[in-house]
């Protein structure tokens, strides 16, 4: 093979694989809002366990896929690097936040996303199995109407449960009860 025809077969690889992680991108969002909320998820859902670099790049869906698990680590997640070099892999040492973590300002505050659902969803992740009060939903959604979103979300198989599923949870809170939707 000749080194112009090396670079432009290799130049076709990369717009393939952009082309795919866009893809899979608009199927996290619809299915799970941001790449934050989707590493959340995958790493909850493998405690202890080493993941690659590969594997977290295709649950993000974006290149800057490290910078979420800075995000993660700076809300208060026991993510190691598990040595060093871009392709060490990584881990979550606990599988929840202590509860006066998830329940902290610094935890409200950093939740993103670009509607209420999203940001319902990813704050009850962050939170689980903790529940949250109506005043911390309400800010996280950002709108008066987040009953509406939780039920969205119960509608789409998260299972989201209040003092009616279980009588330990406060009256008019909720909480995530298990992290597959």
């Amino acid at each position: 093979m000749k080194p112009q025809e090396w670079l432009e077969t290799a130049a076709q690889i990369g717009t393939h694989l952009a082309e795919s992680r866009d893809a899979l991108a608009e199927v996290r969002q619809d299915v799970l809002g941001g790449a934050r909320t989707a590493l959340l998820l995958y790493f909850r859902s493998h405690p202890g366990k080493s993941l690659t670099p590969h594997q977290l790049e295709g649950v993000a869906a974006i290149r800057a896929w490290a910078r979420r698990i800075r995000e993660l680590r700076a809300v208060g997640w026991d993510i190691d690097t598990l040595g060093a070099g871009a392709g060490a892999p990584y881990r979550l040492a606990v599988d929840q936040l202590d509860e006066a973590v998830a329940s902290s300002e610094g935890t409200l505050e950093s939740i993103g996303g670009t509607n209420p659902t999203e940001r319902l969803i990813e704050y009850l992740v962050h939170i689980s199995p903790w529940p949250a009060s109506p005043q911390q939903l309400e800010r996280v959604a950002k709108t008066p109407t987040w009953r509406q979103e939780i039920r969205e979300l119960i509608e789409q198989g998260w299972l989201i449960q209040s003092h009616d599923d279980d009588p330990e949870i406060p009256s008019d809170h909720y909480r995530l009860a298990n992290l597959e939707a």
